[in-house]
């Protein structure tokens, strides 16, 4: 699993949207007030999405959950998302979009949950945690942690299935998604039946002059750029970045963490680092999955309308996981009774 080296040229769609970019001399995404960033990426969705219909689903209402962290009430909105055929108990996937801990929302990523929604028939909890760094670390982690425990505890009216309840998240919505998965599961052991992990970053200390050093231009996500996610999240708490959480890279005792699918993209700075997660969720004795998708880049997931390659590849995550989902759920019948191809 930790190969670092990538062969596939990036898909040509993906290729002549990084050219673009270039051509017009984008800003890094994380350069400028907090506010511009935002309104920048803002733009840049609604132009994507223009004319295209959503994915469909039964529906989508806006709630808040609410839960104890530390002992303080944190209360998070979020949109449930219901798919077409939701006939008897369906699974739930609390899902958190990437963005870095700085950029994104529900509603910006409201086409990635509407997808994940229909494709594997969840109900899906698309959580609109905290923002840095007007809410530096461990905001957003407490609020994925809430919003989990919320879901669980809201199981019957949410998916009805309360051995298909599962965490999903791209990037740092990825960190995320494993953060609050590892943390249910010290609670409650085998409640979370499953993680999707895509592009994950998991190391918020990560070595970023290594990345420089390999001389790869990654397009998209430039080692900067992850210079600004840490700073911006971590604020005057960067000494915590060794920490788990915000780094479950470095977390120990993962030993009751749910079985996790892991979809890295070749052309991505955190390739490696997804990998060296999967190993060492691997190495704890957690099931694993790793998906490869050489050709893409590190914002592939969301991309499913500019490119056919990246709509490919999203349809095999949301499949995988699914059948990932039905895999493990035996209603708590052990990790070892399960199957997956």
């Amino acid at each position: 699993m930790t190969s670092t080296t990538s062969v596939q040229a990036l898909d040509p769609q993906l290729a002549d949207i990084v050219r673009k970019v270039a051509e017009v001399g984008a800003p890094p995404p994380f350069s400028g007030t907090p506010e511009q960033a935002r309104g920048r990426m803002r733009q840049a969705i609604e132009r994507t999405r223009a004319g295209k219909a959503l994915p469909e689903v039964l529906s989508a209402a806006d709630v808040v959950a609410s839960d104890l962290v530390d002992g303080q009430l944190i209360e998070v909105p979020v949109r449930v998302y219901r798919p077409l055929v939701s006939e008897g108990r369906v699974p739930t996937i609390v899902f958190f979009h990437g963005g870095g801990f700085v950029l994104g929302s529900v509603e910006l990523m409201d086409d990635i949950a509407r997808k994940l929604c229909r494709d594997t028939g969840a109900v899906v909890v698309s959580v609109d945690y905290r923002l840095a760094p007007e809410n530096p670390f461990p905001a957003a982690h407490d609020d994925a942690l809430a919003a989990t425990r919320w879901a669980l505890k809201n199981v019957d009216t949410l998916g009805g299935d309360p051995f298909r309840v599962a965490v999903a998240g791209e990037s740092a919505g990825a960190n995320l998604a494993t953060t609050a998965s590892i943390l249910v599961s010290r609670e409650s052991p085998r409640r979370l039946v499953a993680q999707l992990l895509v592009v994950p970053g998991v190391d918020m200390a990560r070595d970023v002059s290594e990345i420089e050093a390999r001389g790869i231009d990654y397009p998209m996500l430039k080692p900067n750029d992850l210079r600004d996610i840490s700073r911006l999240y971590m604020g005057e708490k960067m000494a915590q970045a060794t920490e788990f959480p915000p780094s479950p890279l470095r977390a120990t005792a993962l030993e009751s963490a749910p079985p996790a699918l892991i979809a890295v993209a070749g052309h991505d700075p955190l390739r490696s680092e997804g990998l060296a997660y999967a190993d060492k969720l691997a190495q704890n004795g957690i099931p694993v999955k790793v998906l490869n998708f050489d050709s893409m880049f590190h914002l592939f997931f969301g991309m499913f309308e500019a490119s056919a390659g990246a709509r490919l590849a999203n349809d095999q995550i949301c499949q995988s996981f699914s059948r990932w989902m039905d895999a493990y759920s035996s209603e708590g019948a052990g990790y070892s009774a399960a199957t997956f191809n």
